[in-house]
């Protein structure tokens, strides 16, 4: 069994880079040999260690595939028993998906996101055209689609695909924990409480708007901490310096801190808070806050993140759905949990090293593979 992950900016620092790297080890930990990488960066950044990249580096976008990738699939000198693709809305596997069904190879989609309003509202003309012209065909010439949470399914039924699915979470490496220094903070023991999100400045998709305004509503609430503070940590793409606005506009800002990117490993970042939120409108998991799991923090995380599901079975944390009002209201629930905080961050530690490693991930993934190119 080989098979062929599709990730075109990889080695990055957006989610499916993360997938690529924690789950490509694992499956050829499980069976040697059995996955490696293509890639079409051109700007020779190295791979992590451990993880087999081909490059064919492409300095155009959107749906141009590089001839030479298309010429090795055509004549068998890249060959696979089937290929992975990854991320909705994508051009490039837009383009390789159709070069794929044209030669008869088979492949699997993992759109990572749901399909559910919140995406597929967001630029929706634009959304809509690239639906009819390219992501429907691309999903209904796939063998199966992976999907991240079991509630992600309806939202694509809804849309008309009938494709069979299978469900897989992400996961994460327990080694993770080596990376660690200093001591560590002992969550809801200091004086001052710290709040972190940690991923991209996106208000619409990570719901930074929302977190922004329950935090504010929370703030007048009777019962907080003398000294609160709200972490943002991560990319800005788009939307930082609309988010300090409102963050002033809101009267929050001395409450509010925009660290921007920081060069630590991120299990470092969530080590330092008392507690870890991801605030999504929508999101397919949320790698970031399994680490923080990891970390041993208790998490509040929105009902519509796929890993809403885990932290639920954990007990380690607090589910919100993503309104301003329900993050404030989950904020006033956390801070009257205070002294479980400890024992809540240990149960998310347990949880991921014993359900939601990469190794476990892998058996359930190969698996399918099994089922689905075999």
């Amino acid at each position: 069994m080989k098979v062929l992950h599709f990730l075109p900016q990889y080695p990055g620092r957006d989610g499916t880079s993360a997938y690529g790297t924690g789950l490509v080890p694992a499956l050829n930990r499980l069976m040697p040999g059995s996955a490696a990488i293509v890639s079409l960066r051109h700007d020779g950044r190295p791979a992590p260690a451990g993880v087999e990249v081909l490059n064919f580096p492409a300095r155009r976008c959107g749906f141009h595939l590089p001839a030479i990738l298309r010429r090795d699939l055509a004549d068998g000198r890249l060959t696979a028993d089937g290929v992975i693709l990854h991320g909705t809305f994508n051009p490039p596997m837009a383009a390789l998906g159709r070069w794929l069904r044209k030669l008869g190879i088979p492949y699997l989609f993992i759109p990572h996101d749901p399909y559910v309003p919140g995406l597929m509202m967001h630029h929706r003309w634009r959304k809509a055209a690239y639906w009819h012209g390219f992501e429907k065909s691309l999903i209904e010439g796939a063998r199966a689609v992976q999907l991240l949470d079991a509630s992600h399914e309806a939202p694509l039924r809804a849309l008309g695909c009938r494709v069979p699915v299978f469900t897989v979470p992400n996961g994460c490496d327990p080694a993770l924990l080596d990376l660690l220094k200093g001591p560590l903070r002992v969550p809801g023991e200091g004086e001052a409480v710290r709040i972190q999100y940690l991923g991209r400045m996106d208000r619409n998709h990570k719901g930074l708007d929302l977190l922004l305004e329950g935090f504010a509503l929370f703030l007048r609430s009777a019962v907080v901490p003398p000294a609160v503070e709200l972490v943002l940590t991560g990319n800005d793409w788009t939307d930082r310096r609309w988010l300090e606005a409102f963050a002033g506009r809101l009267g929050i800002r001395d409450r509010v801190r925009f660290t921007g990117p920081r060069s630590e490993p991120s299990i470092q970042i969530q080590a330092e808070a008392d507690i870890a939120v991801l605030p999504s409108r929508f999101d397919g998991f949320g790698l970031t806050l399994v680490e923080a799991m990891l970390a041993a923090r208790p998490v509040i995380v929105s009902a519509a993140a796929g890993v809403a599901t885990h932290v639920a079975r954990s007990g380690g944390g607090w589910i919100s759905e993503p309104t301003a009002g329900a993050i404030a209201a989950t904020l006033a629930r956390a801070m009257g949990d205070r002294p479980a905080w400890k024992e809540m961050g240990q149960k998310n530690q347990t949880y991921v090293a014993t359900k939601l490693t990469w190794d476990r991930v892998a058996e359930s993934t190969m698996e399918a593979y099994e089922r689905h190119f075999c």
